[in-house]
């Protein structure tokens, strides 16, 4: 009888010993496949929007322009005073500007013939900055840089500016996206991007946004009432009759 009680003790503990280590191991399991299940999400939440074909709208967002619009150039090519910006599409603070600041301008002194914006890359910040100004100057072969310009910077930050997604940008536009492909897969204005950069550098240029008002520089997405003391000058400066 001794030998048989201390025999089931002994298949007891054994039992007991099994029962915590499956406990154990169901733990362990759970934990592992909660981890996995995090990780697929950062995964996949990291490369949402990055290289496929869901790219963000932003067509309907961008209101008409007002200004009259021929390539790159926002204004009557007659205006007075010429406002000249050196920007990237990677930047925050040229989409601050470009989105909120320059569209008062427009409507106060661009709309109205006071004045004319030339927009120019400046693109430092790697690969995609450099990509999408290629693809900038692409839509504007087909007068539409001042939309695919709104459209780039209304998604910045959702979406990688990769090749995929650049030619959905142009294709949210409704853009002949056949020339703009070919456009864009030959890199056919990489020279100007490039020498626009340049341009910039040799006019101390080494920040986005730098806008030069006439001679006025002003660096940043500074406040509207910036702008408008510099153009207001600039005005004033112009010989009676406007030449």
């Amino acid at each position: 009888m001794a030998k048989r009680a201390k025999r089931g003790k002994a298949r007891g503990k054994v039992r007991g010993k099994t029962r915590r280590r499956l406990r154990s191991l169901g733990m362990a399991a759970g934990i592992g496949a909660a981890v996995v299940a995090v990780v697929v999400l950062i995964v996949l939440a990291s490369t949402l929007g990055q290289d496929g074909d869901d790219v963000p709208s932003g067509a309907a967002d961008i209101p008409p322009r007002l200004a009259p619009v021929q390539g790159n150039v926002l204004g009557s090519p007659d205006a007075p005073v010429t406002i000249v910006e050196y920007s990237d599409f990677q930047c925050p603070f040229c989409a601050q500007a470009a989105l909120g600041t320059m569209r008062q301008i427009e409507e106060e002194y661009l709309a109205t013939g006071k004045a004319k914006l030339v927009f120019k890359y400046f693109a430092f910040e790697g690969e995609e900055s450099i990509l999408s100004a290629q693809a900038a100057e692409c839509a504007a072969e087909q007068n539409r840089f001042w939309d695919y310009h709104d459209m780039l910077f209304l998604n910045q930050g959702r979406v990688a500016f990769t090749i995929k997604n650049l030619k959905a940008f142009a294709r949210e536009l409704g853009l002949d996206t056949a020339f703009f492909n070919v456009c864009l897969d030959l890199e056919k204005y990489a020279e100007k991007v490039a020498a626009d950069r340049a341009e910039g550098e040799r006019r101390g240029v080494t920040g986005t946004p730098t806008f030069y008002v006439g001679q006025t520089k002003i660096v940043g997405a500074k406040p509207y009432d910036t702008f408008r003391a510099a153009i207001e000058e600039q005005l004033t400066a112009q010989p009676e009759g406007g030449g």
